[in-house]
């Protein structure tokens, strides 16, 4: 099984912050300012993260597709490459991702994210993070010739986070992006990043995840 070793750390208004676990990172003035996302690709709902994941496994929620799924993966097999040379070059470009969460304009969807002390739930955040980075490795890995993916990629280690802001508003859209930085023969590097407006209207990072 192909593993993609996610680690998760996060950056701070201007520079990263050395240490483990959650904490928050150390903010520079002289380097607060607006932060420009990458544009190359519009952003995708949150939502349908994990229903892209579904067709690229070829998961169902129903258990007759989904036993027929799994048989149809089987013939995938001959897709995988047999050697190194035979994989076609990627850029990180290719895996890049954009992640809408809109927590601001879409009131229903915000419910679901929120906590009892109508704070944004974190536990929501970090797994749609993950699903990200999944997803970002099938991407890089995608096969233009299949429609679901050979390969089985998970989630094997959760090494780094760090944040750069006390709590985040459950009142304004937040961003994620994702790519893939480095990749060896049985497991690869994801970047994700994660971006709120504040209430400047200033575009900050509120946490990078190292996958």
């Amino acid at each position: 099984m192909r593993r993609a070793a996610l680690r998760l750390c996060a950056l701070g208004k201007g520079q990263l912050t050395p240490g483990r676990g959650l904490t928050q990172g150390p903010q520079n003035p002289k380097k607060q300012g607006i932060f420009h996302i990458h544009e190359a690709c519009s952003p995708i709902h949150v939502n349908h993260v994990r229903d892209k994941l579904r067709e690229i496994v070829g998961a169902s929620t129903n258990w007759r597709d989904h036993v027929k799924a799994m048989e149809e993966r089987k013939l995938l097999h001959s897709f995988l490459a047999k050697s190194q040379d035979e994989l076609p070059p990627r850029r990180m470009k290719d895996s890049y991702i954009e992640v809408l969460l809109p927590l601001g304009s879409e009131p229903e969807l915000r419910e679901k994210y929120l906590t009892v002390q109508n704070t944004v739930r974190f536990g929501r955040i970090l797994e749609d993070l993950d699903s990200l980075g999944v997803l970002t490795c099938y991407m890089h890995n995608k096969i233009h010739s299949a429609k679901m993916s050979p390969l089985s990629i998970v989630t094997a280690l959760v090494d780094k986070i760090d944040m750069c802001k006390k709590s985040l508003s459950p009142e304004q859209d937040i961003k994620f992006s994702g790519h893939v930085s480095w990749v060896g023969k049985t497991s690869m590097e994801v970047k994700m990043q994660m971006f709120q407006v504040n209430m400047r209207l200033k575009i900050v990072h509120c946490l990078h995840k190292t996958s």
